[in-house]
């Protein structure tokens, strides 16, 4: 897919106004998720709008774990919620929220419109395996839930109700009950996967018959990113609009249902009764089409190197703003692993809030204390210079009885790495910066590494990159900036620690 754009479908029968507000929530934080759904509602009644998605939990930020033990944090979530209520005048919005019922948790889908709070869904199929664990704070929901409007029928889901080929939806697409399925979700980034669940939202529209709208929570969450991508695809398999990768935005489309499915499709007498059908209000005068035109925007296409840089500066901001760290500190040893840190920070923060420390050795070489601070220049941060020399001398001096007799080794080497990973916690100690480790995923995954070195930080922005990756997206800033900002002399250079005399990292592994 070279470009994708919000598509008006309009070639007769009954058209909708879909927006996804693809929002970038704090978990925890209700006052800004407030701001962010509030925001997100004025600007789909400005576009006429009939239906707003917002992600999944998207009120309390998704995980939100532990927090859903606490009775506080589920009584302002309500009240939240509550507070939203009145400012959805003249669109429906559905609002990824956690709701409390009787003594029973759900991961639910409120769904407001017109100033008034209709009902709920509660998502029946809940992940519990890699980064989700929902059963331990969720109950299933029970029931399949639909949402009828103006004749059109909604299937409700929320993320794993989709994944999953026999779930909700197909129960009510199968049983010839819904037009278009809506998912609020909060799916998590990996290389590929936005290939992957386009891929599976195409066979589920083409499964179900039913147009397919997906709406994705984007941004950096601890560990965990979330790459928005949200989507409308028809019944088809086709696209009809895609949102951006890393991006916070407001996707529009216009969706036409040419013969709306019956609105008297039955379900069960007990499930009705139980739950029911949430059935939105005919306004005063009738349903309106949108006299404005679909609000224009613009679909970029990424690489996967691009997208792959993208989430780790997402990832970076992210994690020292909604921990309210500034600034950052890398320690810069002339290789491509801190370059590439430092230069993803630099993305992240600005090269202001982005400081370096070289701390040379007497095993480091010219050329690599040359080539940190020519880094530090290109990026045009601050850089500080922490010889360790006198320190490693001070560290040898207290453990001579101990050392004596044995040869030099590991613990010599690693001593160095420690005196570095102790200045750096000085720094961000006085200072209040946060350490950014730099040790890549192939490093870590065989243990070449010292704990509590350079193992030592806060935030370790590349450890799930592998050594190739990092090349790869050396290379992509230098392409990105048009200019060589991370030093072609770092990039070339064979890898080494420096922690002993001609050292080189292909001899210790």
């Amino acid at each position: 897919m070279d470009k994708a754009k919000a598509t008006n479908t309009n070639a007769g029968g009954q058209t909708v106004r879909i927006a996804i507000a693809q929002i970038n929530a704090t978990v925890g934080d209700f006052k800004r998720n407030v701001r962010l759904i509030e925001s997100g509602l004025r600007k789909a009644q400005k576009a006429q709008a009939d239906i707003v998605l917002f992600p999944e939990l998207a009120l309390t930020g998704y995980p939100p774990e532990d927090l859903l033990l606490k009775k506080d944090f589920i009584s302002e979530s309500q009240a939240r919620l509550q507070s939203l209520v009145a400012k959805t005048a003249g669109v429906t919005a559905l609002i990824g929220y956690a709701e409390p019922y009787k003594n029973d948790l759900y991961n639910s889908m409120a769904v407001v419109s017109d100033g008034k709070l209709l009902g709920s869904y509660r998502k029946m199929i809940l992940p519990n395996y890699g980064v989700f664990d929902e059963h331990r704070y969720f109950k299933e929901g029970q029931l399949p839930g639909r949402l009828v409007r103006n004749g059109i029928v909604y299937a409700l889901t929320i993320c794993e109700d989709l994944w999953t080929p026999d779930g909700p939806a197909k129960i009510l697409c199968g049983a010839g009950r819904a037009d278009v399925i809506l998912n609020i979700s909060a799916s998590p980034f990996y290389k590929g996967k936005g290939e992957r669940r386009r891929e599976m939202f195409r066979q589920r529209a083409k499964q179900c018959r039913a147009t397919v709208v997906w709406a994705n929570l984007v941004g950096g969450q601890d560990e965990l990113l979330f790459d928005g991508q949200s989507l409308v695809i028809s019944a088809d398999g086709s696209i009809i609009a895609s949102g951006n990768s890393f991006e916070e935005e407001m996707l529009y489309a216009d969706i036409t249902v040419e013969k709306p499915k019956s609105t008297g499709a039955k379900i069960s007498a007990r499930a009705e009764k139980k739950f029911g059908t949430i059935k939105i209000p005919t306004p005063r005068g009738g349903w309106k089409k949108p006299s404005r035109p679909l609000p224009t925007q613009n679909y970029r296409a990424k690489s996967e190197i691009e997208m792959i840089y993208d989430g780790l500066v997402i990832g970076t901001r992210d994690y020292l703003g909604k921990n309210a760290f500034q600034k950052a500190v890398v320690g810069l040893s002339g290789g491509i692993d801190s370059a590439l840190t430092a230069a993803i920070a630099v993305s992240a923060l600005g090269a202001e809030n982005t400081v370096g420390v070289l701390m040379p050795s007497p095993y480091s070489s010219k050329g690599s204390v040359v080539d940190a601070l020519k880094l530090a220049d290109n990026l045009g941060i601050q850089a500080i210079t922490l010889p360790i020399e006198k320190t490693m001398r001070a560290y040898t001096e207290v453990l001579a009885e101990n050392f004596n007799g044995t040869p030099s080794g590991i613990a010599e080497e690693n001593l160095q790495a420690r005196i570095r990973g102790n200045l750096l916690m000085a720094l961000s100690n006085k200072h209040g910066w946060l350490v950014l480790t730099t040790g890549n995923k192939s490093e870590v995954s065989v243990g070449y590494c010292t704990l509590y070195g350079d193992m030592v930080g806060g935030f370790a922005v590349i450890k799930d990159v592998p050594k190739t990756m990092v090349y790869e997206l050396a290379c992509f800033v230098n392409k990105k900036d048009r200019a060589e900002t991370i030093p072609i002399e770092t990039i070339e250079k064979e890898p080494s620690a420096e922690l002993r005399p001609n050292q080189k990292d292909s001899d210790s592994l």
